[in-house]
């Protein structure tokens, strides 16, 4: 074996470097003795898998592959490079320092590695988005797919790698400003991908970045190459230089874990705070802004409510706690209190993590009893299925209902968990609260709901208690004052909303997108300003910084009122930025991607800022830019509200012939098919409407998320019931809301609202 600048690589495997592996990584055989097959090999299984003998082995990979049917071709690619084992020589990845991993491999030999670090969680910028780089955080880019991503397309073929590069080229233009920043060490790759030799040329062009190449000795004419382009070459096998830098680089990953017994260091940003760690914020913010901060629990500014020890009893006993709510209900701040409350040295506050990063602080934690207090928990429900299987860790979960609702069948069914609900603030707590509340911002006389049948949360409790709090009416006229001063400014704000409304974050180069500026420190400086200008005006409103580059609209309250503000009085400009934003920027550079993308592409929302042709534009070039489903869904949903019923047939159908077993895409079929023959009375539009009810009756039956397909049951049969004076769907509406509220659960406002009316209409017959 030869290594150019041995000492100098085994530093930059210390310190830091970016590794690039292509298909001769992933050829080392497991304990098992398998092993994933080699060119030809996959073309001999690929010949014998799809009936291919008259096409030769000889041609290649590329070629046969084109002869198979596209979605069995696909199933088959995912079973096979889907691994159990691999060979433990791959676990020097978490002995060196990696920044970032490319590969062309589809396999998930990567994945398995870091599901066993100390070192490491995997952040995969296809499935999340753009990546934060914390410490522990492995920017994982697979260029060819990801078998461990059922959303990810593999391409394998001679047309798919053709296009491959243009398809995804937001993607290799992130992958060379990340690998611009580090050396680089390519393992086990050939060099034919069109896309990748240009980012490689450009990175040798750069001239400032360290490129180690490994290639088997007798590789003669790519070492002289890759040689004369100024590349530091290695000349061993993959075998060979793994065990090199098995046997070379000392293994401390678990040292911190081990030491003294206490939870690693690399848990540290986890930690329930001490005030000593937390900015200083004004009282009146939490009251008038809803800011909660941590100076606000810990200083004692908001009352506890008895629910923070009802949550506290239940974790003692059950383990898993899940508290819902509305939006303003005040989840957050009684997550928060109770995480200051509890007395135990490993405790930690996490918001909206991923699978992957949760397990990697289980592994931290190890055998210790812990306390995890996790905010919008239902972002990833998977991570709170991790937390809530491991017996020393307390897990307390926070959710809006109806994201809850949506995922709450996917809860693991052997987790034993109960559900709290803090939606409703009785009299006497709110009295307590009202006497909380600063005098100067407090009202002079306090105010509870007038009827016994109205609803008081905290969002109610604020607005009529609290003085000088956000009204859409002073916001308005913010915005109003900022246009004139800066438009730009006016656009930062809207993009910040829209963002943090479907929970993401606003980035320097989401900014330098939007306004086509090329110059990155003239978007540090606009966002500087709209953060100064935002502070001149007397709500104390800022751009929280999140994390690095990223920020946040720290008032969710304002954040809401801005979003509807400028749906009614800033359309034209608010829908130019949401086209341009959903068409334009890159997935890779949106922050929590996985979850931005449920609800930013929503049909009510488009709806309301799109014309018909502009809406139809809009979702045609996005499914263009990535033929999912879901997308159909939300079209045809879409175009329904414009009443073209016929075109969100279409829509609708199609997506169900590509998901056949998709609830969620059978429900939106029913309320099409319902709502377009609501008008019409005849005969034949009312059997359409029964096959409607049909439809959604069959969904409650055999979906396990049943919440949606029984609320909007009972709406129509409460439909039926005032068009029609028909009662015949009464009674199974009646049965399935009653079944949700009496699961333990807690029923979201809108399910009780439609037993309110179910009770009323069956005391009348």
């Amino acid at each position: 074996m030869e290594i150019e600048l041995k000492n100098l690589l085994l530093d930059k495997l210390k310190t830091g470097i970016s590794i690039f592996s292509g298909a001769g990584f992933s050829i080392l055989p497991a304990p098992n003795g398998t092993r994933l097959p080699t060119g030809t090999e996959l073309c001999v299984e690929i010949q014998k898998e799809f009936g291919l003998q008259d096409i030769p082995v000889e041609s290649g990979l590329e070629y046969i592959s084109e002869f198979c049917p596209e979605s069995e071709y696909q199933t088959f690619l995912r079973k096979r490079f889907t691994v159990s084992e691999y060979n433990p020589l791959y676990d020097v990845i978490n002995k060196i320092t990696v920044k970032t991993y490319v590969t062309t491999n589809i396999d998930n030999i990567v994945r398995k590695i870091t599901d066993h670090s100390d070192r490491y969680y995997l952040k995969s910028i296809r499935e999340y988005g753009a990546t934060m780089n914390g410490y522990n955080e492995l920017s994982y880019i697979p260029l060819h797919g990801d078998v461990a991503d059922p959303n990810s397309k593999l391409y394998f073929g001679s047309f798919d790698l053709a296009v491959v590069d243009k398809q995804n080229r937001d993607l290799f233009d992130l992958m060379y400003g990340k690998l611009a920043k580090e050396p680089i060490l390519f393992i086990g790759y050939s060099f034919h991908d069109k896309g990748v030799l240009s980012v490689i040329k450009r990175l040798m062009d750069l001239g400032t970045t360290d490129i180690w190449i490994q290639f088997l000795p007798e590789d003669k004419n790519n070492i002289k190459l890759f040689k004369s382009k100024g590349c530091h070459i290695i000349e061993a096998s993959t075998e060979t230089l793994l065990s090199w830098m098995d046997e070379n680089i000392q293994d401390n990953t678990s040292e911190d874990l081990c030491a003294k017994n206490t939870i690693s260091k690399d848990l540290h940003n986890y930690l329930v705070p001490t005030i000593s760690e937390v900015a200083n914020i004004p009282q009146k913010e939490f009251f008038q802004q809803g800011n909660t901060g941590w100076h606000s629990i810990l200083t004692d500014i908001p009352y506890e409510r008895k629910i923070v020890a009802e949550l506290e009893d239940a974790t003692l006993t059950r383990k898993n706690v899940m508290l819902i709510g509305c939006r303003f209900s005040g989840k957050t701040t009684i997550l928060m209190q109770l995480a200051r409350k509890v007395k135990h040295k490993n405790k930690f506050y996490v918001d909206g993590i991923t699978k992957e990063e949760a397990e990697f602080i289980i592994r931290k934690i190890g055998t210790e009893d812990a306390w995890v207090f996790f905010n919008n928990c239902t972002d990833n429900i998977m991570a709170y299925n991790a937390f809530a299987k491991i017996k020393n860790i307390k897990i307390v979960g926070a959710s809006e209902e109806y994201k809850f609702e949506t995922v709450k069948h996917l809860l693991d069914k052997s987790i034993n968990y109960k559900i709290f609900d803090c939606n409703e603030i009785s009299k006497d707590e709110a009295r307590q609260i009202f006497n909380k509340i600063p005098s100067g911002i407090r009202r002079d006389h306090f105010s509870y709901k007038e009827t016994s049948d109205e609803k008081f949360s905290m969002l109610e409790m604020v607005a009529q208690n609290v003085i000088g709090v956000f009204t859409k009416k002073h916001i308005s006229k913010m915005l109003h004052e900022m246009q004139k001063y800066n438009i730009d400014m006016l656009k930062i704000v809207a993009l910040t909303s829209y963002l943090s409304e479907n929970g993401s974050a606003i980035s320097y180069i989401n900014v330098s997108n939007l306004l086509d500026i090329n110059v990155y420190p003239t978007a540090v400086n606009l966002v500087q300003q709209t953060k100064d200008y935002l502070r001149t005006y007397d709500y104390h409103l800022d751009l929280a910084e999140e994390m690095q580059d990223y920020f946040i609209l720290r008032s969710k309250l304002f954040s809401i009122n801005v979003r509807n503000i400028l749906i009614e009085e800033y359309k034209k400009l608010f829908a130019d930025i949401v086209s341009k934003f959903t068409t334009k920027e890159a997935q890779y550079n949106i922050l929590r991607y996985n979850v931005f993308r449920r609800k930013s592409y929503d049909a009510e929302l488009f709806a309301k800022l799109f014309t018909l042709e502009q809406a139809e534009a809009l979702y045609q070039d996005l499914y263009e830019k990535n033929d999912s489903p879901y997308t159909l869904q939300q079209w045809a949903l879409c175009l329904a509200s414009f009443k073209r019923y016929q075109d969100a047939f279409i829509k609708i159908d199609k997506a169900i012939s590509l998901m056949p077993n998709n609830f969620s895409f059978k429900n939106s079929q029913a309320i099409i098919m319902f709502e377009s023959n609501k008008e019409i009375g005849s005969s034949d539009a009312i059997g359409y409407m029964e096959k409607a009810m049909n439809t959604l009756k069959m969904c409650y039956m055999d979906d396990k998320r049943k919440i949606y397909h029984a609320q909007k049951f009972a709406e129509f049969a409460i439909y039926f019931h005032d068009k029609y004076e028909r009662n015949d769907y009464l009674e199974n509406a009646w049965q399935w809301i009653s079944e949700i509220i009496q699961e333990d659960s807690s029923p979201s406002l809108r399910t009780m609202k439609l037993r309110e009316k179910l009770m009323s209409i069956k005391s009348k017959l």
